[in-house]
């Protein structure tokens, strides 16, 4: 206790000090301020001029402080608009389109390295031999992992029996509905041939896939709208499906499609994840995959050894009989990956997949096989020059089964079916097609941009005449503008452009696919009408600018405002690759394959494009040639009318001033203007070349 009362003591000692200290600093200051204010006082009446000039500065000190405040109040305000401008460009960098930042840290397809030669060719297996599971395990993994690392498969019973359960109902009903067809395609721009395999087309709304030469039409997977589109968000009152079957599909074939389009949803989701796991850590930059968003699937229906006899057999490794034979599938967004689902029946009656099926490992390492042990399998390769050295992966993949090729494996690989002997397969392959071309979507817009942007040309058609009388001094400018010039330009090329792709790429390759077709596709009943249509427009516009030219040809007087050389050559140009392709067309119609065909599945004629007669005033002439000849001949003589009389050349100057019309060399420079005067500019860069005659005589040397 005294040591407690010790403490306290002491304590109150040194805070009384220091607040007597305090207070006296306290004192001293106010008797400061006191001072002075008395002597401001003083200092004030003495001179009031000494007041002024402290007003003076102090006004100058506060416009100085005004200004400094605005400045860091612009400055802060330029702050935010800097950082807006930062967020903006992640905004635009995150918006970015999935291939744009493909293309630009990962390059392309065709720029894609091919995968390295593995590590043990030389070692155990020859050249030309192929790998399997279960023979060379070891072996198979290490070249899997360094040659074929994109490709991954899933056991059936890793996958949900709902899934199995969908896509065997969905095959079989599509079956029954009769929308597997035979494609007559054309392999390497040779003759043609059939398909070993039955497939259809199923997608987006509105999809098609290109291969081989042929235009697959697909089926939808959802609802459509009347314009085409998928239907979002439509009558609460119209069952799932109504809208397909309005177009005529059956209510148990609409049902199989709609079961498809749910189908690829969840393949996205897996295929989406086994990316994340599996290529996105490997790639750089890190993350940057391909797309797995599906948007068609094709799917095929392959008949056994058993049933299919005229099937090829695989000669580069060995492998036996192949229902698709190598390929890269072609037609896809770049490092987008495919997802396949299969399933193997024992017959048609039987929708149950065979996860047991047993198989001989010898008879396929010798490529043969019994007609009770010879599995489906598929084989991997990869393409180009180092397929010699890389040994072939053949992997016999039990019914159910899904497997990936991701990222950016089909660059690189090939893959092919081999047969099975007695099982009937099924596939489901899932792709990503293309954006930007293809889609009904694409070409019924690409009408409507095109058909109403004709506004120069139908100007220049109801234009006045230019007066008889024109002065020398006018120029060619003063009478139609170069924006007039290059307008009409543009827009003859773009309506030349758009009725040739309509007429290859679409009522061409409907109507070689045969009425059964057509009828088993009611979605592109109206798009083909609406099509047609377009093609008629296009005629008749075709027929305004023919008639254009043809009148500006005439006299000076008829000549159309903004009419030149380059609407001659764009009119030229489009129309020969018309008729070029139309001779390709009609070689590959007389191929003998279509008269072996039923006559449903025959090529039909187009109400368009089939015509016996022709009405002159609404459409343009079969004669092709006749009208390209009457093209150069209008431009010779427009260009020679734009040009005047040819010049006074040496023999004229020669023979004192008068005109010779019949001097040889004033005849060669006249023939050789007009030949030239009737050739485009394409073709006259050709001609002026003596590129070909240095090759000549450089051969020579």
């Amino acid at each position: 206790e005294k040591e407690k009362m010790g403490k306290k003591r002491s304590a109150k000692k040194r805070k009384t000090p220091s607040v007597v200290d305090h207070n006296v600093d306290h004192n001293r200051l106010e008797h400061k301020k006191k001072r002075q204010k008395l002597e401001n006082n003083s200092t004030g009446v003495k001179d009031s001029g000494s007041d002024n000039t402290k007003n003076e500065t102090e006004k100058k000190n506060k416009s100085k402080f005004v200004k400094q405040k605005q400045l860091q109040s612009a400055k802060t305000k330029k702050t935010p608009s800097t950082s807006s401008n930062e967020q903006k460009q992640q905004h635009q960098q995150q918006t970015a389109s999935l291939a744009s930042r493909l293309k630009k840290s990962r390059g392309t397809a065709a720029s894609t390295p091919p995968p390295p030669e593995w590590s043990g060719v030389g070692k155990r297996v020859p050249q030309k031999m192929f790998l399997t599971p279960n023979d060379d395990g070891d072996d198979f993994k290490s070249c899997h992992e360094e040659c074929y690392k994109g490709f991954h498969w899933e056991e059936p019973k890793n996958l949900p029996q709902s899934l199995h359960t969908s896509f065997e109902s969905s095959f079989h009903d599509l079956n029954d509905s009769g929308l597997f067809l035979y494609d007559i395609v054309q392999p390497g721009r040779k003759r043609l041939s059939r398909t070993y395999v039955t497939r259809t087309l199923v997608g987006c709304p509105g999809s098609t896939y290109r291969y081989l030469g042929l235009r697959l039409f697909s089926h939808p997977w959802c609802d459509v709208a009347e314009n085409g589109d998928a239907l979002v968000g439509g009558n609460k009152n119209d069952k799932e499906g109504s809208s397909l079957i309005k177009l005529g599909y059956s209510q148990k074939c609409a049902s199989s499609l709609l079961q498809i389009g749910n189908i690829n949803t969840t393949l996205i989701t897996r295929t989406n994840s086994v990316l994340k796991e599996r290529i996105s850590p490997m790639v750089k930059p890190r993350g940057l995959v391909g797309s797995a968003d599906y948007t068609l699937t094709l799917i095929n229906r392959m008949e056994p050894t058993s049933i299919k006899r005229d099937l090829k057999n695989e000669n580069l490794f060995g492998l036996g009989k192949t229902s698709v034979s190598w390929h890269k599938d072609s037609g896809l967004q770049d490092f987008s990956s495919i997802a396949v689902y299969h399933t193997i029946l024992q017959d048609e009656g039987n929708n149950r997949y065979d996860r047991d099926y047993e198989y001989d490992n010898k008879s396929l390492k010798n490529g043969k096989g019994s007609q009770n042990n010879t599995p489906w399998r598929v084989a991997l390769r990869v393409a180009g020059e180092n397929n010699a050295k890389t040994p072939a992966l053949a992997v016999p993949l039990p019914g159910g089964s899904l497997y990936y090729l991701l990222d950016d494996f089909n660059h690189t690989r090939e893959h092919a079916v081999l047969s099975g002997s007695n099982q009937l397969r099924y596939s489901s392959t899932h792709r990503v097609a293309r954006e930007g071309c293809g889609t009904w979507q694409y070409i019924r817009d690409k009408c409507d941009s095109v058909l109403s942007s004709c506004r120069y040309i139908i100007m220049s058609a109801s234009s006045t005449a230019v007066p008889e009388k024109r002065d020398s001094k006018v120029k060619e400018s003063d009478l139609s503008t170069a924006k007039r010039k290059k307008m009409m330009v543009k827009e003859v090329r773009a309506h030349q452009q758009l009725i040739t792709e309509i007429e290859f790429e679409w009522l061409r390759q409907w109507c070689i696919q045969g009425q059964r077709h057509a009828r088993l596709h009611p979605f592109w009943h109206r798009p083909i009408e609406r099509l047609q249509e377009s093609y008629k427009q296009l005629e008749r516009f075709s027929l305004i600018a023919i008639r254009i030219l043809k009148d500006s040809s005439m006299t000076v007087e008829k000549k159309t405002p903004g009419v030149s050389e380059d609407i001659f050559d764009v009119m030229i140009e489009g129309i020969e690759e018309r008729m070029r392709l139309r001779v390709a067309w009609h070689e590959r119609l007389q191929d003998p394959i279509f008269a072996s065909l039923p006559p449903e599945t025959q090529p039909f004629n187009c109400p368009v494009l089939d015509r016996t007669t022709t009405d002159k005033k609404c459409e343009m002439t079969e004669d092709l040639h006749g009208l390209i000849n009457n093209l150069r001949k209008w431009r010779s003589s427009f260009v020679n009318q734009k040009e005047g009389n040819f010049g006074r050349d040496k023999a004229t100057i020669a023979s004192g001033g008068q005109e010779n019309s019949s001097s040889p060399i004033r005849k060669k420079k006249k023939n050789n203007a007009k030949h030239s005067s009737s050739l485009t500019k394409k073709e006259q860069r050709k001609v002026a070349s003596n590129w070909k005659n240095m090759l000549s005589i450089m051969g020579k040397n």
